[in-house]
């Protein structure tokens, strides 16, 4: 072990001297030797949970996340969340997603960028402009510092260009000091909390959670909403304003929830706390599969949950994982999709059957 890492793969970065005699030779990260985290607090390890589904699904199998900290000397973080030395890359441990392909999806045709220098000691957090990502990969690593209270009080390192009020979520959770940092920034010192809601760990494709951030997260950001004396709200957030992913019988469908007393909203129109204060009084909301999904972590635990899905996306996290670890009931309605409009699978405008969608609402 050397500055905190686990040399996995013996040699170096095909001789050259260091990460940036690779970047000005245009080398590929693929092509760097593997390095694992060595933890220097280790929280929990992973191992297998099951939490059955709702009938019409088959059981699917979770994992608990390895949750640790680990600390590393003049490192730069690239992409996602990937970390370069002198000696290789780190790929297990901080991004959403530790298997092969979704590894060499990310970084195949990536070139390192010089994202200049930052001299003092941080908190790796990091970002993507995905919001699901956001709360998902990023910001609930953040929890894992009260395992360590003396570095609450650090400085948060956050991928420049994120939207200014994804930061609001941090600051809900009562951190206060920020650094924002480009794609390939190099840092002296960098304390790394582990991701710890992913996919694969790290031979197969398996979620993986960490149960305890969940509840720590849900604690931190919704101690000071008035709960439950608010009036129960019922909602369905929809995807009419986004790029893909959307329904072509939108407003029919709008029409349709609201003749049912579930009124349509579009989150993206409303502030951090307004968001908040909606979500945790509901008791019945439908919402589309993706990033948008992972807004029902905040829900309250005898919320009633109603996925809008296509039918060969599986769409094990957010809003179905969340359901099974808070007891809300979690119902699925999959849409018939039409054309793809995005870059994922799951990136399908649909149609929805009202009287389809009428009888998933009400069992």
């Amino acid at each position: 072990m050397r500055d905190g890492l686990l040399h996995t793969e013996a040699g170096t970065m095909n001789n050259f001297a260091s990460a940036e005699v690779f970047m000005s030779q245009m080398v590929r990260p693929l092509d760097m030797p593997r390095l694992e985290l060595e933890p220097i607090i280790e929280i929990a390890r992973p191992e297998s949970l099951m939490l059955l589904e709702n009938p019409g699904f088959k059981p699917y199998r979770y994992g608990r996340a390895h949750a640790f900290i680990s600390l590393v000397e003049n490192v730069r973080v690239i992409d996602t969340g990937y970390l370069v030395t002198d000696d290789g890359i780190v790929v297990h441990g901080v991004t959403s997603g530790n298997y092969e392909s979704n590894i060499e999806g990310q970084l195949r045709d990536y070139q390192i960028p010089d994202g200049g220098e930052l001299k003092g000691e941080y908190v790796l957090i990091w970002g993507r402009e995905n919001f699901g990502h956001w709360l998902l990969t990023y910001t609930m690593r953040a929890t894992l510092l009260f395992w360590a209270p003396e570095l609450l009080g650090k400085t948060l390192l956050i991928k420049e260009g994120l939207p200014k009020r994804y930061i609001e979520w941090l600051q809900k959770m009562g951190f206060r000091y920020f650094v924002f940092g480009r794609d390939g920034v190099k840092v002296k010192t960098l304390w790394v909390p582990s991701v710890v809601t992913y996919r694969g760990h790290y031979d197969d494709q398996l979620p993986y959670v960490f149960p305890q951030s969940l509840d720590l997260m849900r604690s931190l950001i919704l101690k000071k909403l008035q709960l439950p004396t608010l009036k129960r709200e019922r909602i369905y957030i929809s995807r009419a304003k986004a790029k893909w992913r959307n329904l072509e019988n939108e407003e029919e469908v709008a029409s349709f929830l609201e003749k049912n007393r579930i009124r349509r909203v579009f989150m993206e129109d409303l502030s951090v706390d307004e968001q908040l204060q909606l979500i945790s009084r509901c008791e019945l909301v439908v919402v589309h599969c993706g990033g948008g999904s992972a807004i029902t972590m905040f829900a309250p635990k005898d919320c009633k949950i109603v996925e809008i899905n296509v039918p060969d996306c599986v769409a094990t996290f957010a809003s179905r994982c969340w359901a099974h670890m808070l007891g809300q009931k979690f119902l699925r309605y999959d849409a018939t999709p039409t054309k793809q409009t995005g870059a994922l699978p799951i990136d399908m405008d649909s149609v929805v059957d009202l009287n389809k969608l009428g009888g998933v609402l009400w069992q």
